[in-house]
């Protein structure tokens, strides 16, 4: 996993940081309701955060959010609070899947 992160990482100039960091373009965490629920926050600015278009219930939606934000050419450094997470590995899995797709439409 780690050799695919570090090409994604290198194909995309992204960098993908697990430490806080006020430089960071688009952070992913996770955070806790008023009464206790998780929910999880996919963001670039975490200052202005729209419960329509940056809180996700489900963990699972995160990995096409953070597809989303390696494929904007504006991200350079993404937080994720944890990339241990089932989402962000199968998010990796499926970034190396297209970027070998498109290097092998690229020989032929």
């Amino acid at each position: 996993m780690e050799n695919k992160i570090k090409n994604i990482e290198k194909h995309y100039n992204v960098k993908f940081v697990d430490e806080w960091d006020n430089e960071c373009n688009f952070y992913i965490y996770e955070e806790s309701t008023a009464d206790g629920y998780s929910v999880y926050v996919a963001t670039q600015n975490t200052h202005q955060i729209s419960v329509e278009e940056n809180i996700y219930y489900y963990d699972s939606d995160l990995s096409m959010a953070m597809m989303e934000a390696v494929q904007n050419v504006d991200y350079n450094k993404i937080y994720v609070d944890d990339m241990d997470n089932y989402w962000f590995e199968e998010a990796i899995e499926e970034l190396t899947e297209e970027l070998t797709e498109e290097l092998t439409n690229k020989i032929k």
